[in-house]
This record gives structure tokens, C-alpha cells and sequence, in this order.
């Protein structure tokens, strides 16, 4: 079935066309609502075919560079899938078939089993993907998600490539509730963006290619009908989860309760008809549903006339318990701080059953890392909480070095208007605040405050954790957790009996740079250079460097200037020793001494510390995982420390999640996510070395040498490679 209208209004042509001097001209339409009445090209059952047949054809080409499969089969598809035991997916509006093709490619060169149902109702689509070579395991059928609900079959993935923006708020509704119905573990709906940035992007980037096919002029049309983050995340129910992996990509996710829970919404829903369309143009969606929706007159949308409640049951087998009778985690995370917090979340929204310890019993206030990277933002998408953070962060938009009161050069970090493509800068503690809540509502009372881990030992397939109470004293420049109560049976913060066993499949570290878990595993760290020393502090914002992070390299040693939110500014100057008896105004002098900047009186407290670089010999020792600083200590200068940890968790949630699903696979998943973080970590130790080296103290020759160094990186194209190192878009 096709749209009802075959043919296009002139509303619905592309804006983005092609002058009379044979270049692609830049007029963008509006694109603050969706075009939901533009039609596209294919959509008409009398186009020409041949044009049909090419569009078919290069889909596979274009969805290579703007869908993200790749990384979704990685991150979300791989982790579910074995060796041994053969997995299902679903593929609804395949189109021509190139998605479903590339995951059954990729599936088999990983040597996993893997059988695809690729479905599409529209007779050309079906036509073209029988025509092509047969892969092993790939099965094509010309059929709607209806029909496969009304032969109650199951699939453990469910995805759909460039589908929602050919939806209305009832088709929506129906291909979500169908999508309940078939997904026994997972849902993946994929779709472009609406936004300026995918629009001039895909309308220059196709020119002049795909001049025989619909690919240009119908992409253009897509791109008009789809959605925004925000317009998506009003109209889905509770348990789906949308995020934004590229600037013009969002990702549609569910991840599905296990037992009779996952039935909740779907049973209470009549079965829906799905779209067609699998590729970026979406090529048919059936004219009808028959999902009953109420409107919602706040925002215009439809919704769902039952919505199911938000519910946490985990896709592993839960209850388990030891000998004693107490419970048995998938999981425990040792350290609460932002890096154990984030992964103790990734892996609640995928259905695991975690646990964290930790030794603080309150969290601390002190501000310490501050910036945050585009990857990181992509983790925190994952959890939900990315517009919170943004919104409570102040956005860097570049980074300028001086010297001498003379400009060297600058970098842009925000060459699109995507939020999620920005570098922020938010005091830890805020941060950590935003994470310690999501996680409670995902895992109410599962952060355990004022707990020290005392040991740790395997125990068949289990993990013992032994805890004790910790008593916090006041020390200079914060707290410090001492040891009670080991074995007395007295209640420590949080309710975990001082002297408690805890038992856990699998336990990670992430409880710092002096990590007690890595010393009872007898780990070693392998030192790397370091012992620069550096002396921070907040001082009001002047004002002078708006949204800008300065870096003045000055003959007596850097000194580096970072926005904060509340009109603040962080300033930290390298000195020739650590000065931990200085203060903001000793500080402040300096940094008057060596840029002639005049810094506002503070009330916050300078903070020396001294560098240090070390990275575990290994991150994995049976069935305890190292993360973050335990794993690997990096330079803060440079604001890689924090996020690096957020992109273990990254990799090692979805690793963990398939450890826990396929204990044959355990091996394998975890052994990638140590030798992956462990040449991460080199990379950004490498980048922190360079950091240091630039900003050190020089004179003369040196010093002129190194400001031309700058000049010449500071300017293309050496300034995009930059500027993508310095946002950790390798890492």
C-alpha cells in the first residue's frame, strides 16, 4: 500500500536544488514542524522503474554513511548474539534489503548465528530483494508486522531503518505496540533527524550523485517529514527510550522486560499495522491502523490510550541466591563516583540486576573535572540524562591559545548546531548529582553509601565482596574513609552490614586511582610519565573570553582557562613545585605575573596537585572488570580523565550484559573490552603527554619554535584533526 496521494504538491519539493551555474544552491525551507503531508517520489506506483530499481540499488551506499548500523550492531545487535546458540531478528520495512543484508554479513563474519527476517509489503521492494544473491540465514518476505503478530512469532531484535518518519501519531503507535509484541529482548528503530545541519549536509553531499535514481529529492523530503529528538520523545509511551547519535541520526530503543511483564502493553493494545520503508527513503506505509489513540491537546500529538507503567524486571535470571539465602547480583559496582554511577545505570536500562558500593558516605562537593566531550554525551544520552546535564552546563564553543598578549590560534568545537555534538564544561559534583538520581529511579536503593571493600575472592561463578563500615574524618582538602567494624555485624550507611558478604556474578572497580580492589587483586599499574605540577581555582567570570577555553602559553609555564556555569571561570597555572599550602589569591597572582590578567577576589579554595600517569597491566582478572581510574590514571589537563571512564562503561555495559546472557561468550567480550580501553587509554596518556609538553615552561628559541608549532596546528587542516583529538572523538 502507498500513500494516498501519488503525486507531490509543490510544498513537498526539495528547496535545496541545483542554480542556473550548475552548483547546488543553499535555499533551506522551514523546518520548524514536520512536512507530514510531503510525498515522495517512489511513493507513486506509476514511477519509473528504472530510477526505482537504481534508488534500490544504492541504498546500501548511502546508508553506509548516514544510518549507523555498523556501530548499533556493535553496541546493541553483537552483544546479544552466539556462537552456539543461533538469535533472531527482525527487520520491518526492509525495503530493498541492504540493512538486513549487512547485518547478516557481519553477523557471519563474527562467527555468530544469527537468522534474519527481513519483512516489507510493498510488492517492488520484495521484488528487488528476492532479486539479489541469497546470504545464509536471510529470509525475505512480503508482509506486515501484523501479520507476524497474528502468528505469534517472536524475535529476540527488532529493528526498522528509516520507518518513523513516514508515521502518524496512529501508525506510530501501532508499529511500537506490534514491535512489543515481536521483540523478546530488544527494539531498535533507527531514523534520520530533522534538522538544518542533515539538510544542507545530505542535499550537498548527494550532488551530483544519484542523478538516475529518487535518492536526492526524496532524501530531501524525508529529511522534512522526520522528526526532532524532543518531538519523538513526547510521542512514544513510557519504557522507550530515544536517543541522538549523530547529528542528523536518532535511535528509537526498548529494551524489553523479561516474563509475563513483557506482554504489559502490547496485550493491552490490538495489533497494529507497521510501515514498510527500510532504507533513507522509506518506501511505503500502509494507509490504515487500527490503534486506538486519544489526542493530546498540550502539544498536538497523539498518544497512546494505555500507557503501561515504567517497569523494572531484568532480562536475566533474577532472585538468585548463596548459600546463606541472601541475594545473588548480576553485578556490584565498588565506587559511586561518576564513572561507577554511569555504568551501574547502562546496565539497569539494559535489564541488570546491579548493586553499588560505596565508600563515601556522603558525595563530595568539590568540583574537580568539569568537562565533558561529545562521546560522553552520547553515554549519557543512553541513561537519559544528557539534557539535564546540558541544561545545567555552559556550552565551550572553541578554544583559543595566546602568548606574549598575542593570538596563536583557535579551534572551533561546535561546527554543527546539534546539542549532542558539544563540549560543556559542569563542576563533577553536579554531574554526579544528576547520575546518583537517574540511577535511583532505575534501582531504587541500590547505592550503598559509607561501605569499604575489605576483599575479594571468586567463588565457582560467583564473586565474593567483603565489606566494612567506613568512617569518614576530616583531612585537609577533603574527607578520608577509614576502616570499622570488620566482622562486628553493626550496620553500616545504607543498611549493609559492617562486615557483610556480597555475592555478584561479576564485580568492577571503578573506585579510583587508589583503587582497593585493584590492590587485592594484586593488578599492577604500569607508571608512565608525570609529576608536572599544576595549582586550580573558580574565580568569578570577567567576562573577557565569553564561552571560550583559553590556553596561555607563557614563558613561565602554561596557564588554562575553562567556563563554568553561574558565570564562573576554572583558571589553572603549572608551577615548578607543588604548592599545596597556596591560596586562590597566591593564584591569582601568578597568573597576573604571567598573562597580566586581573582576576576577581574568590571565596573557593586553590587545590595543588601533581600528575600522575600510570595504566593497569590488565583490566579483567576472571570476573573482575577494572574501569576508569582504577584501570587507568590520565593527565587532567586535557579533561580526559572522567570521560575516558565514561567510555569504558560504554564498551563494557553492553559487554557485561552479554557476558551475563552467554557465559560462553564471557571470555571473549570481556577480553575485547580490555585489549580496546587499553589502547584507549595509551592513545589518550600519549595525548596528555603532548598536552604538557606544549605547556611547558620555555624561552628563547624553544619558545618561538613552539608558537609557530601552534600557529601551524591552529589552521586547517591540521585544526579539524586537532580539534576532533582534543573532543575525544578517537577514544
Amino acid at each position: 500500500m502507498h500513500f494516498p496521494s501519488a503525486r507531490r504538491s509543490s510544498r513537498s519539493r526539495p528547496f535545496l536544488g541545483v542554480s542556473s551555474l550548475g552548483v547546488p544552491s543553499l535555499g533551506v525551507p522551514s523546518l520548524r514542524r514536520r512536512a507530514s503531508d510531503a510525498v515522495e517520489l517512489m511513493d507513486d506506483p506509476d514511477c519509473d522503474p528504472v530510477k526505482l530499481a537504481s534508488t534500490y540499488a544504492n541504498f546500501r551506499f548511502v546508508n553506509g554513511v548516514v544510518s549507523g548500523w555498523r556501530g548499533m550492531y556493535r553496541r546493541d545487535i553483537r552483544p546479544l548474539l552466539s556462537s552456539t546458540r543461533e538469535s533472531t531478528l527482525l527487520d520491518v520495512g526492509c525495503g530493498g534489503g541492504d540493512v538486513a543484508r549487512a547485518l547478516a554479513r557481519w553477523a557471519a563474519r563474527d562467527g555468530l548465528r544469527l537468522r534474519i527476517t527481513a519483512v516489507d509489503p510493498d510488492a517492488r521492494a520484495h521484488a528487488y530483494a528476492m532479486s539479489l544473491p541469497p546470504l545464509p540465514g536471510l529470509t525475505f518476505r512480503r508482509a506486515l508486522s501484523s501479520d507476524l503478530v497474528a502468528e505469534r512469532r517472536r524475535f529476540d531484535v527488532v529493528v526498522s531503518n528509516h520507518v518513523l518518519h513516514h508515521l502518524t501519531g496512529e501508525q506510530l503507535g501501532g508499529l511500537l505496540a506490534d514491535s512489543e509484541r515481536l521483540a523478546a529482548h530488544r527494539v531498535l528503530h533507527a531514523d534520520i533527524e530533522r534538522s538544518r545541519f542533515a539538510y544542507l549536509g545530505f542535499g550537498l553531499g548527494t550532488w551530483p550523485l544519484f542523478r538516475r535514481s529518487f535518492i536526492r529529492d526524496d532524501g530531501l523530503t524525508s529529511i522534512r517529514r522526520s522528526f526532532t529528538a524532543a518531538e519523538l520523545r513526547e510521542v512514544v509511551p513510557p519504557g522507550w527510550q530515544v536517543t541522538r547519535e549523530h547529528p542528523s541520526r536518532l535511535v528509537l530503543r526498548r529494551v524489553v522486560p523479561a516474563g509475563p511483564a513483557s506482554a504489559g502493553f502490547a496485550s493491552a493494545v490490538p495489533s497494529a499495522v507497521s510501515a514498510s520503508a527500510g532504507s533513507v527513503l522509506a518506501e511505503t506505509v500502509p494507509a490504515s491502523v487500527s490503534f486506538p489513540v486519544k489526542s493530546d491537546r498540550r502539544n498536538g500529538h497523539s498518544r497512546p490510550e494505555r500507557e503501561p507503567e515504567r517497569v523494572h524486571v531484568h532480562v536475566h535470571e533474577r532472585g538468585q541466591a548463596n548459600d546463606s539465602g541472601a541475594r545473588v547480583r548480576d553485578v556490584i559496582v565498588v565506587g559511586g563516583g561518576p564513572v561507577g554511577i554511569l555504568l551501574a545505570g547502562l546496565l539497569a536500562v539494559r535489564g541488570v540486576d546491579v548493586e553499588v558500593v560505596e565508600q563515601r558516605a556522603k558525595p563530595s562537593l568539590r568540583s574537580r573535572a568539569i568537562g565533558i566531550h561529545p562521546p560522553s554525551l552520547r553515554a549519557l544520552e543512553q541513561l537519559g540524562v544528557a539534557e539535564e546535564v546540558l541544561a545545567r552546563a555552559v556550552r565551550i564553543r572553541g578554544g583559543v591559545v595566546r602568548s606574549d598578549g598575542r593570538t596563536l590560534g583557535r579551534l572551533a568545537f561546535t561546527e554543527t548546531v546539534d546539542r549532542m555534538q558539544s563540549v560543556i564544561s559542569l563542576p563533577q559534583f553536579e554531574t554526579e548529582a544528576v547520575l546518583r538520581a537517574r540511577f535511583a529511579e532505575l534501582a531504587p536503593g541500590r547505592l550503598r553509601g559509607g561501605v569499604t571493600v575489605t576483599g575479594v575472592s571468586e567463588r565457582g561463578g560467583r564473586v565474593a565482596v567483603e565489606t566494612a563500615k567506613t568512617v569518614e574524618t576530616a583531612k585537609p582538602g577533603g574527607t578520608h574513609g577509614t576502616v570499622e567494624g570488620i566482622g562486628t555485624g553493626g550496620t553500616g550507611e545504607g543498611g549493609v552490614s559492617a562486615g557483610e558478604t556480597l555475592e555478584a556474578r561479576y564485580v568492577v572497580a571503578a573506585d579510583g586511582a587508589r583503587s582497593l580492589v585493584r590492590d587485592l587483586l594484586g593488578i599492577r599499574c604500569t607508571a608512565r610519565t608525570g609529576g608536572e605540577t599544576y595549582l586550580m581555582s573558580d574565580y568569578p567570570d570577567t567576562g573577557e573570553h565569553l564561552g571560550e577555553a583559553v590556553l596561555f602559553f607563557e614563558r613561565g609555564g602554561v596557564v588554562e582557562s575553562f567556563p563554568l556555569p553561574g558565570g564562573r571561570r576554572r583558571w589553572v597555572a603549572m608551577t615548578p613545585t607543588l604548592q599545596a599550602d597556596a591560596t586562590s589569591d597566591d593564584l591569582a597572582a601568578l597568573i597576573r605575573a604571567r598573562t597580566g590578567t586581573q582576576l576577581p577576589p574568590t571565596t573557593a579554595e586553590a587545590s595543588a596537585f601533581s600528575v600522575q600517569q600510570r595504566l593497569a597491566t590488565r583490566l579483567v582478572a576472571g570476573r573482575v572488570v577494572l574501569i576508569g581510574d582504577a584501570a587507568h590514571q590520565i593527565s587532567p589537563i586535557g579533561g580526559q580523565g572522567m570521560n575516558l571512564g565514561w567510555l569504558d562503561a560504554l564498551q563494557l555495559a553492553p559487554a557485561l550484559e552479554r557476558a551475563l546472557r552467554d557465559p560462553e561468550a564471557a571470555s571473549g567480550v570481556l577480553g575485547d573490552y580490555d585489549r580496546r580501553r587499553r589502547r584507549s587509554a595509551r592513545m589518550a596518556a600519549r595525548q596528555a603527554d603532548f598536552n604538557m609538553a606544549m605547556g611547558g615552561p620555555v624561552q628563547g628559541l624553544s619558545l618561538r619554535a613552539r608558537n609557530g608549532l601552534v600557529r601551524a596546528l591552529a589552521a586547517p587542516p591540521a585544526s579539524a584533526v586537532l580539534a576532533r583529538a582534543f573532543t575525544m572523538r578517537w577514544l
